[in-house]
């Protein structure tokens, strides 16, 4: 299938954004155009793009690039990658945010690794972290088995100039206003649609009003789908791919927890996405 099917009729005319994804990812790129089609047909208005490592800034940013008013680029370095990482990444990494807006990302921790090294992972962590303040850009964070580190780094800290994305919060709830008081923002995506992940459904009820946004994490982490949903994409294996196309479906999930409307959920992550983002969308 190339086009998605239209929007059942409780879907149309509302507007959504996908606050992280990886749209240079190459098992998206062979089918790129029937994404952003199907995106567009579900009524996706905007798509961050987070780069994860060097290699992959120039395809980001061609997306953008060919994308105007649609795709939005964060550059950075992820924590599975650091091991590729030049030795002029940081100041390659400032010149490009000098050059065209943007955003960094996707930086973070990850304590899954058993690599033996945490500590330049933090290192690199905390080089962007720092720059994202120092420019006062947005920052995109992963964070997986490494809560307690990330949240002692980001509470003693003062609150973001621009803001923080933690995609795919999977954090502890009662972090969420402490978080928030920080200019962090959460969001959530295909693991929310899983009914068995109980914490991910307590954090979509417990997000402060404002603090929360959707993401597709195209092509990881795709949502469960019910039975009326044709799935799109597959990959090598067989699986779902995620892609944009799902963020309606996602703010179902997300306004049957919250006990708001769909129409809601679709206003207040938008706005909250346009407003986080601002200083990349042109």
């Amino acid at each position: 299938m190339t086009i998605a099917p239209p929007p059942p009729p409780d879907t149309q005319n509302l507007h959504w954004a996908d606050a992280h994804s990886h749209l240079q990812d190459p098992r998206l790129a062979p089918r790129l155009d029937d994404v952003l089609s199907r995106a567009r047909a579900a009524g996706l208005v905007l798509l961050h793009a987070a780069a994860t490592c060097e290699a992959d800034w120039p395809t980001v940013a061609a997306l953008a690039d060919a994308h105007p008013g649609l795709v939005i680029a964060s550059f950075g370095l992820h924590p599975w990658f650091i091991q590729e990482k030049s030795s002029a990444w940081l100041r390659t990494l400032r010149a490009l945010l000098a050059d065209r807006p943007a955003g960094i990302g996707e930086i973070g921790l990850d304590g899954r690794m058993n690599d033996g090294l945490d500590a330049e992972r933090e290192a690199v962590f905390l080089a962007q972290l720092d720059l994202s303040c120092e420019l006062a850009l947005p920052a995109s964070v992963h964070c997986r088995d490494a809560w307690g580190r990330m949240l002692d780094l980001l509470l003693h800290r003062p609150p973001h100039p621009a803001g923080l994305l933690i995609h795919a919060y999977s954090g502890p709830p009662d972090a969420l206003p402490a978080l928030a008081e920080k200019n962090v923002f959460i969001s959530f995506g295909g693991t929310l649609t899983r009914p068995k992940n109980a914490r991910a459904r307590q954090n979509a009820r417990q997000a402060p009003a404002g603090r929360f946004l959707l993401e597709s994490d195209a092509p990881d982490l795709p949502p469960d789908l019910p039975d009326h949903l044709e799935p799109f994409l597959s990959g090598p294996d067989g699986k779902l791919l995620s892609e944009p196309a799902y963020i309606p479906y996602a703010g179902q999930i997300l306004a049957d927890v919250r006990g708001e409307s769909l129409a809601g959920i679709a206003a207040q992550t938008t706005a909250a996405a346009r407003r986080l983002f601002a200083p990349l969308i042109a």
